[in-house]
């Protein structure tokens, strides 16, 4: 009697580990698998030509701001290739706050696509979709399509986590001496329009 608790015990255990065998199987598949980009434009280089012409934009922007009267509005515009050069900067300096590599944006009809590999312990693909609109003179991002390698991450998930994001950069955009009037996305580029206050 003692020997067929015993063995029915280790059985159950194998079961319930090869169970969660497959299970972390499957689940590995999936998120170390590829994020769907067949549909995207070409991919961009990053150049560090791009990150510098970005980095100028931002400094006479910044000048801009400081001598613009109440009411001016001012525009940055920004390619592909500077707002990439830009990110992969950022990620391979170690200045983001996860690691990543093979950073792409994309701006097209309205969309903005991003991509990279991260690091989150494993390497997964994440790729997203987002439209950027403004709101109240702050940005309003809704995200059209997430992935995490195969994986489409639910819509209220993403409502939840863009939920909390939108506050932080609202508490962001109060402290500013600008209020965002429009973002528009074009192919291969996007004009932002700020306004002082």
């Amino acid at each position: 009697m003692n020997k067929n608790v015993i063995r029915t015990f280790l059985l159950t255990l194998g079961a319930i580990s090869a169970g969660l065998l497959l299970i972390a199987g499957i689940g590995g598949y999936f998120i170390t698998g590829p994020a769907p980009i067949d549909d995207w434009p070409n991919w961009v280089k990053p150049t560090d030509e791009a990150t510098t012409i970005l980095d100028d934009k931002i400094a006479a922007l910044e000048q801009e701001i400081d001598e613009a009267a109440t009411g001016e509005e001012l525009t940055l515009k920004l390619t592909e290739e500077e707002a990439t050069s830009k990110l992969d900067r950022l990620a391979r300096d170690g200045e983001l706050s996860v690691e990543m590599e093979y950073i792409q944006i994309h701006f097209s009809d309205g969309i903005v696509w991003a991509f990279a590999r991260v690091d989150m312990g494993i390497d997964v693909q994440v790729a997203i979709q987002a439209n950027i609109g403004v709101e109240d003179g702050k940005p309003d991002i809704t995200i059209k399509r997430l992935n995490l390698g195969r994986i489409p991450i639910p819509k209220a998930l993403i409502n939840s986590v863009m939920t909390a994001l939108e506050q932080a950069m609202t508490d962001r955009w109060e402290d500013l001496t600008v209020s965002l009037q429009d973002v528009t996305t074009e192919h291969g580029e996007i004009a932002i329009t700020l306004v002082k206050k």
